[in-house]
């Protein structure tokens, strides 16, 4: 892969190359290709189509943060805020959710690159409940 740099949102080396681990051996993606050191582009198997993921290391991710990744880039279909000790505002979910954009942490982004609708996935409890990583800024 290219790019093993710097970057402008400080997701160190052993974030990066976890993602680009998982996506590389997720039984739905069939190719991963890097830019920017923390931008990725995946081809789903399943789906026959392409998503941009933007890897982040958030310990909070607001409505602010996902502005600002969208504006630098637009074509981003699913922000990675980190491993689950990291989290999101409600606010966050909602706007992305919203623009149809998926916004998770990294267990909730396996289970969502499965999907069609992967924006929606939600995660359940052993009850059916859904789970979300809300954090307050």
């Amino acid at each position: 892969m290219s790019n093993n740099g710097q970057n402008n949102y400080n997701v160190s080396y052993s974030v990066i190359t976890w993602l680009e681990r998982a996506l590389k051996t997720h039984k739905n993606i069939s190719s991963v290709s890097r830019y920017d050191d923390i931008v990725f582009e995946v081809t789903r198997t399943d789906q026959d189509d392409k998503l941009t993921i933007f890897c982040a290391d958030e310990y909070v991710g607001g409505v602010t943060f996902v502005q600002h990744v969208l504006s630098e880039y637009p074509n981003c279909n699913i922000i990675s805020i980190g491993g689950g000790w990291n989290g999101y505002t409600s606010e966050a979910k909602e706007f992305c959710l919203a623009a149809k954009i998926g916004l998770f942490v990294s267990d909730e982004l396996m289970g969502a690159l499965y999907k069609d609708k992967y924006w929606n996935h939600v995660q359940k409890d052993h009850k059916g409940k859904p789970i979300f990583y809300y954090r307050n800024t």
